[in-house]
Order: structure tokens, then sequence, then C-alpha cells
């Protein structure tokens, strides 16, 4: 690789970096509340109006990235995601941080649609691995460096300090677009067709609708009419959504790779491994409140082991896809989780440092190795000028993991638990009983999905 492309791989980091210092957010929940005097539930929808604008818009995104050129994109992306920072930054109300979360949410959707298929043209086929590798490295350490930011800027400076500390890696980047490729050659069957706005937002709409309803699980109990209303709208959609893709010259997504079962098994074990791999930031940091007496500080050291794992993983992937061939790799990283979550699952109350960090850090690097062998199959499996919607794709599967997690996993370990007023003893079972026999089963159906050929 020549200086330049060096060049493009920090400007493609930074920009990407915007999206996983989303992370830090989280330490600023508690200033925003007080700021705004809201209730702690209404806290829910920061995140909901990103992540459910980031991951509808995705794939939508990265066909246009590969129909109209992803360096144009990217750009786009940064320009747009710097604004939304400085109107976040400077919001006056609730309603209005809303409004520009949902900007941010459109920003990340066009830099994070056009980041794999950027990085991996900077090299030839055979370093693919290495290059999505280097991509998911620097993923992983802006989501490990989020929390430890954040924590220093909101207590010196507020939660406006974690959005207008992006601002600043945006105008970088794009201070150095310029190094990145520029628009690749369409494909022939692409080159004289009309964009599908149609299918596009269709497909913006069956991604909402299934976020809703995975989100809207938690009140099945006592609404049940909510999520079926969602899941309704759902099927609707997608309905609709395909049988738009079947007569389209330009469809959006290649319905064709779906129909076979090793690529389909492929993106389930994707969405299983990303719900299973949740759990450790979802549950673990409630037993390190409550079973242990570790100092805030240490314990946020001890949770950071799998994040770390993640990056360590991710910047040593490439090299062991090109020995192990992906799906060797796949079902190490498997193995490597679903050992780190059992070892999770059987911490006794109290247990050491040590005892913690190994098995955290076995579950993150077993994530971080199997995100970037389950991109490269993906990507992989698409030619070059789709590369963007394979990207997309391999991404918006992962977020539908994580936020099945959010819904399902809490309502188990509530179920579990009996509640907050549950004693340490029946914490620390449902605590066990989550990970053993509700987050490893998943592993092991990705596990045996990754065997089919």
């Amino acid at each position: 690789m020549t200086p330049r492309d060096w060049l493009a791989v920090f400007a493609i980091g930074l920009g990407t970096a915007v999206i996983p210092l989303d992370s830090a957010v989280n330490i600023a929940f508690p200033d925003i509340t007080r700021s705004f005097g809201i209730e702690v539930q209404q806290i829910q929808w920061v995140i909901i109006a990103y992540v459910l604008t980031h991951t509808s818009l995705m794939l939508f995104c990265g066909r246009i990235g590969d129909r109209f050129g992803r360096r144009l994109i990217f750009s786009i992306g940064l320009v747009w995601s710097t604004v939304a920072f400085i109107a976040l930054t400077l919001a006056p109300t609730f309603e209005l941080l809303l409004v520009a979360r949902f900007a941010q949410g459109v920003g990340a959707a066009l830099i994070g649609s056009c980041g794999p298929a950027l990085i991996t043209s900077l090299a030839g086929e055979d370093r693919r691995a290495r290059m999505l590798g280097l991509y998911m490295l620097m993923f992983g350490v802006g989501a490990a460096l989020g929390p430890l930011a954040g924590g220093a800027l909101v207590a010196e400076f507020g939660w406006p300090a974690v959005y207008a500390m992006r601002v600043p890696l945006c105008v970088l980047a794009l201070v150095l677009v310029w190094t990145l490729p520029g628009k690749d050659r369409q494909p022939a069957w692409q080159a004289g067709a009309t964009m599908n706005v149609k299918g596009a937002f269709l497909l913006v709409g069956v991604i909402a609708t299934l976020l809703v309803t995975i989100n809207r699980l938690q009140v099945a109990a006592d609404q049940l009419l909510v999520p079926m209303t969602a899941g309704l709208s759902l099927f609707f959609c997608l309905r609709l959504f395909l049988a738009n893709e079947r007569r389209s010259s330009a469809p959006i997504l290649p319905l064709h790779l779906f129909r076979r079962p090793a690529f389909s098994g492929l993106i389930l074990a994707t969405a299983l491994v990303a719900f299973a791999g949740f759990s450790v930031m979802l549950i673990v940091p409630y037993f390190l409140a409550r079973m242990t007496d570790l100092p805030w500080a240490i314990a946020g050291l001890v949770l950071a082991c799998s994040p770390i794992g993640q990056a360590v993983a991710s910047g040593l992937a490439g090299r062991l896809i090109e020995a192990w061939s992906a799906r060797g790799a796949a079902m190490a990283a498997a193995v490597l989780t679903t050992a780190g979550l059992a070892g999770i699952g059987l911490w006794p109350a109290g247990p050491s440092g040590i005892v913690m960090a190994i098995p955290l850090f076995l579950s993150g690097a077993g994530m971080g190795l199997f995100q970037v062998a389950s991109m490269d199959v993906v990507t992989g499996s698409m030619p070059p000028g789709e590369r963007g919607v394979a990207g997309s794709l391999a991404q918006a599967t992962r977020t539908v993991g994580v936020m099945s997690a959010a819904s399902l996993l809490s309502l188990a370990f509530a179920y579990f638990s009996g509640g907050p007023a549950a004693t340490d003893a029946s914490f620390h079972e449902a605590f066990g009983t989550v990970f053993l026999g509700v987050a490893v089963p998943p592993l092991l159906v990705a596990l045996w999905l990754w065997r089919q050929r």
C-alpha cells in the first residue's frame, strides 16, 4: 500500500469512529435527564431515534453509494454528521435533541454504509479479509474509547461534550477525503437502470417496522396490541418490498443470494452471535454493581475487557481468515464466544477481577473474529460493484441482533430474577440462567449453521 492508501485508511477510520463513539452517550444519560427535567424512561428515545434511523437507512445508503460513488456518499455523510453534532451540542430542548438524533442517524448510515467497501477497494481481493479486519479494529477501538472519553468529558463539560468531541473528527476526515478511491465503474446490469426509489422506501419501512416490533415486545404482557400492530405492519411492508424487488430492473437487495441456504444461514448466524454477544454489555454492568465491591473505575476497566478483546481479535482476524478460511475462523470465533459467555455465567458471587476479565476478553475476541469472518463472506458473495450493499447488510444484521437482545434478554433477566426487589441469591441465579440458558444456545445454533455448506 502507498502512503496515500494509508492516509485513506486514516480518513476512513476517523469518519467511521464517529459511529462507535456513540457509546459515550450512555455515560451522559443521567446528565441529559437532569438537564432537560425528563423522566428516566424517556431516555430510551435518545437511543431509538438514532438506531432506528441509522439501521433503516443503511442498506439504501449502501445502494446509492454503489450507484453514485462511495467517496461522494461518505463525504456527504461527514458533512451531514458535522451539522448534526453541532445541532446536538446546542439543542435547547429535549424535543430538538431527538430531532438532531434522527439527523445523526442519517449521517451514520451514509458513512457506515460506504466504509467497508471503501477500505476493501484499497487492496486486492486476496487481502480483503485483512482490510475488513483493519476496519473492524478501528470500529472496536472507537467503541472501547467511547465510555472512557465520555465519562471524563461529561464530568468536565456536561452532556453536550459527547457530541461536540466528534466534530473535529468529521472535519479532519473531510480534509483527507481526497485520498479515498474515486467512483467505481457500475455493473453492466446497473448502468442503464433507474434508481429503485420505491424499493428503497419499502426497505426502510421493512427494517423500521422490524426494529419497532422487536422493541415493543417489552410491553407485550400489558399492551399486546402494540407489538401485534407493528408485526402486521412488518408483514405487509415485507410483502410489498419482495413484490417490488422481483419486478425491478435495479433491485435494492440481491434476493437470489437468500435462496442459498448457506448464505441465509450466515445472515441468521450473524444476528444470533450479535444477540448473544450484546448480553455482556446489557447484563454484566448490573452484576458489577450488585455482586461485587469493585470501585466504579475498576469495574469499568473490567467491563472494557470485552471491547478490548474485540479490537485485538479484529486486528488479527485477516491473517487468521487467510490461514484457516472464513468458515474455520467463524467456527473458532463461535467456540471462543461460547466459552467466554459460559465462563461469565459461572461467575461466583464476588469474583476476583482476573476471574471476570478472562471470560470477558474471550467473549469479546470471539465477537470480533466472527464479525470480520461474516463480513468477509458476505462481501465475497457479491461483486465489487455491490460492496456498499454487502457491508451494509452485514452491519444491519448485527444491529437487528443487538436490538433483539436489548428487548428479549432484558425481559428474560427481569423474569428469572423477580424484578428490582430480587435477593442477591435470586439475582445471581438469574444472571447465570440468562448466560447459560438464553445467551449460549443461539451461539450453538450459529455454530451449526456455519457448518452447513
